[in-house]
């Protein structure tokens, strides 16, 4: 390779094999459109060929093949409306499961309104819209997951086959790229990559302003980069360009986008590492503009809502179930060792306001003031049975009493003792803002392997970063996520 194009580098895999292997990626979409759509005519096939009839006709054809019809529509549509056909979302399996049973309620109870206005009931039966709709609510959601997880694993084959593109960039930039990133986002296979050296702003190097002439112009070997980029986009049927370089240098940006106007060809500019960073927050409209929501609003009262309901009926649940088990570790507590059977520790809760939290006793101390010692492995304080009750998360249960009494909720952020919270807000940005949701016996961090001691302050940190994200990112479906996940490692901890 010669010396002008030291800097070019070429991507993984055979560009000719490439183009021939598998279906195109713009076919997924309407394809699963396609199959959805045959799915539920299927469903209505058959659930009418299993239905009584009303007539001597063995099966009633308009009735049900006609609510299959408005149900496929329907459920084709809102899908599309909500821009579930993405094949970037329809690789998230559970988010693709939880869409499929939430819209086909939606679409059910649609069908069943438009039956009634138009005085079709007749022709479907209640026997049989109700048979559709449970069989819809089982197989739909099921379907979901199968086809994330053949998606999922036709981009990671190679079985899918994107618009061909070449890669423009910084070195730094082109680096963090994954090729299949770009497939599953953006619809585009990797032929060729083309790296233009870092710039430098400050400190050692050529800066911009000796990079850059009286015209925006670039240095000579970046021209002749840009130059090898355009001949090898004619010249190999290029469909498209991506960009990867900073934002910031709006300079050197535009004078490499006015080499690339020499393609007729679509150029699209990927968000640099610290722009990247602030699209991982939710997106909101402002006017004809976009702005970025770094820090969300507390729970509306339609969401404070569904979480109270979901901890009152995990919550009384529990409590019902578990009660013999309360009485055996209350007996055991005693018979181990002096001291009450419930420890009591005050707590900051919603808002930063004091609640005393329920837990069983662990340890042969009941600290609650200016100074409280953390729990360490192998702490001689623990006693016999709060060694096995804390190993398996027991010692929490009495907490669903507080969650009962509403100061705290199944899932949150672990409450801190208010010695370690004090002594953590001066350490570490951002800890008072996990005091703008209740408190909860489980939690995101928890369940992402940052329970229990926290020794380094860069394991607190860890464990705030979570917290943050878990109050930023709230649904209700992420709360019954986590309480799934924290059953199956609490039975885990059992059989093993």
């Amino acid at each position: 390779m010669s010396s002008d194009n030291a800097q070019i580098k070429v991507g993984s895999g055979a560009y000719g094999r490439d183009r021939l292997a598998g279906f195109d990626y713009a076919s997924i979409s309407p394809v699963f459109v396609t199959f959805d759509v045959i799915t539920i005519l299927l469903l209505a096939f058959f659930v009418g060929l299993l239905s009584p009839s009303s007539t001597d006709v063995p099966f009633d054809f308009p009735g049900p093949i006609g609510l299959g019809l408005l149900a496929a529509v329907g459920y084709a549509l809102a899908n599309h409306a909500r821009g579930l056909y993405q094949p970037w979302r329809m690789v998230r399996t559970f988010d693709q499961v939880r869409a499929a049973a939430f819209t086909w309620i939606l679409v059910m109870l649609f069908s069943a309104t438009v039956i009634f206005c138009l005085k079709y009931g007749d022709l479907a039966s209640r026997v049989t819209t109700g048979t559709f709709a449970l069989c819809g609510l089982i197989a739909l959601p099921l379907v979901r997951w199968r086809t994330a997880a053949w998606l999922r694993g036709a981009l990671a084959g190679g079985s899918v086959r994107g618009r061909s593109a070449i890669l423009v960039g910084e070195e730094r930039e082109l680096s963090r790229i994954n090729p299949s990133h770009l497939l599953s986002r953006l619809g585009v296979s990797e032929v060729r990559r083309f790296s233009l050296p870092t710039s430098t702003r400050h400190g050692g190097g050529h800066t911009m302003a000796a990079m850059l002439g009286e015209r925006g112009s670039l240095p000579e070997d970046e021209n002749k980069i840009l130059a090898a980029a355009v001949q090898f986009a004619r010249q190999n049927r290029i469909g498209e360009v991506v960009l990867a370089m900073p934002w910031g240098d709006l300079d050197r940006l535009d004078a490499v986008r006015a080499r690339l106007r020499a393609l007729p060809l679509p150029v699209k500019l990927l968000p640099d590492e610290s722009v990247n960073q602030l699209l991982n927050f939710p997106r909101v409209d402002f006017g004809p503009s976009v702005a970025i929501e770094v820090q969300r609003a507390p729970l509306s009262r339609f969401e404070l809502t569904q979480k109270r309901a979901l901890d009152l009926v995990v919550s009384s649940v529990a409590l019902i179930t578990l009660l013999p088990l309360f009485l055996i570790i209350a007996i055991a507590i005693r018979l181990d060792s002096k001291g009450p059977v419930i420890f009591r520790q005050r707590r900051n809760g919603f808002g930063g306001r004091q609640f005393t939290i329920f837990k069983f006793r662990s340890m042969t101390v009941m600290e609650d003031g200016g100074v409280v010692v953390q729990a360490r492995r192998n702490d001689k304080r623990v006693t016999r049975v709060g060694r096995f009750l804390r190993s398996t998360s027991l010692d929490e249960l009495p907490q669903v009493l507080n969650v009962l009494l509403g100061d705290m909720s199944i899932v949150g952020l672990r409450p801190h003792a208010i010695a370690h919270d004090d002594a953590y807000s001066k350490l570490i940005a951002g800890y008072a803002f996990r005091h703008h949701v209740k408190p909860g016996i489980t939690g995101w961090a928890q369940v992402g392997g940052m329970r229990g001691e926290t020794a380094q302050l860069e394991q607190m940190e860890r464990r705030i970063e979570m917290d943050l994200w878990y109050i930023n990112n709230w649904s209700i479906w992420l709360d019954i996520r986590i309480i799934l996940k924290t059953f199956l490692e609490v039975f885990n901890k059992q059989v093993y």
